[in-house]
């Protein structure tokens, strides 16, 4: 069932009904990315039971419950295309769990992390498996290169399950892009070894707790995950010492290759220091935050600002 009630215009934030705050902002987060949220996904990112908060803003006419989904109103047809995506997702998933477990069984790899639309059981016909890992410290160009190298010589379907975009030193666990959509990637990622390092990474993020209430339900699951390999020692000390000048080469290789960007994107689309390594070309964050404010203010609901 659901209100067809339309939209309120100009509600402000303290005449939302009252505990509905976080609930609004997870649908239209979702929203964004026309991607329906069910409500025991949302019980487990609000922390507890979102029952009551439902019925609230269903009667409200601030959200749609149909098809066992939560939307916005006038959003019904976003259902059919969750359903399309998560059958797409079902069908690569057994491919991107072997793709994730060679990756954890690497040299220097701590911790592995299901990233991006497959995580939250979305795909497209031949889509991406993105992943986040956590590596020995002083070992993340090293590690890095190792799988650019490989991925190139690989078919383009089995190069896209190895998409390995965020690579993470263990001892600098805590994520500098602190805002919405890093709290939701980071949230929903989904940890698949290394119990230790995950766990870790999870609790040292405790700021996401601003959009994601619940996250104790993401760090209890990464507990129980298989532990992950340990790097021989004196293979991680001949890496090292490798790292600093593999970093320097991809230093020099993003600044020629996209010169065009000022230097200033360059430096928040592609972060190089010896703990982190990630590109990103366009920049996504920024329009799925600035999408999200959108929505939140429309519906007069507060978008919480980015931690500082």
């Amino acid at each position: 069932m659901f209100s067809p009630s339309p939209p309120p215009v100009g509600v402000l934030p303290g005449e939302l009904p009252p505990g509905t705050a976080d609930l609004l902002r997870l649908v239209l987060y979702f929203d964004v990315f026309r991607h329906p949220v069910r409500p025991q996904e949302a019980a487990w990112m609000c922390g507890g039971s979102v029952d009551d908060r439902v019925r609230a803003a269903v009667d409200a006419g601030l959200l749609q419950e149909s098809q066992g989904f939560l939307v916005r109103p006038g959003r019904l047809a976003t259902i059919q295309r969750r359903r399309e995506r998560t059958a797409h997702a079902e069908r690569l998933w057994p491919a991107a769990m072997r793709a994730a477990r060679v990756l954890a069984r690497l040299p220097f790899v701590h911790g592995v992390f299901l990233t991006g639309g497959l995580s939250k059981q979305s795909s497209e016909p031949g889509g991406d498996a993105d992943f986040l890992l956590l590596v020995e410290p002083g070992c993340v160009w090293t590690t890095k290169t190792g799988l650019q190298v490989v991925r190139r010589v690989l078919p383009e379907a089995v190069r896209r399950l190895f998409c390995t975009n965020y690579l993470l030193s263990t001892d600098a666990l805590v994520l500098d892009d602190q805002d919405v959509y890093t709290g939701f990637e980071l949230a929903t990622a989904i940890p698949l070894a290394g119990a230790s390092a995950c766990t870790a990474f999870l609790a040292a993020n405790g700021w996401s707790r601003r959009w994601i209430p619940g996250l104790d339900w993401a760090v209890e699951r990464a507990k129980g995950i298989p532990p992950g390999p340990r790097a021989p020692s004196a293979l991680a000390v001949a890496a090292r010492t490798m790292d600093q000048r593999l970093q320097g080469r991809w230093d020099r290789l993003w600044d020629e290759k996209y010169r065009w960007l000022p230097e200033d994107v360059r430096a928040r689309r592609f972060k190089r220091s010896s703990a982190r390594a990630t590109n990103h070309l366009h920049d996504f964050r920024g329009f799925v935050v600035a999408e999200y404010r959108s929505r939140c203010l429309e519906l007069g609901v507060d978008p919480l600002q980015e931690a500082l």
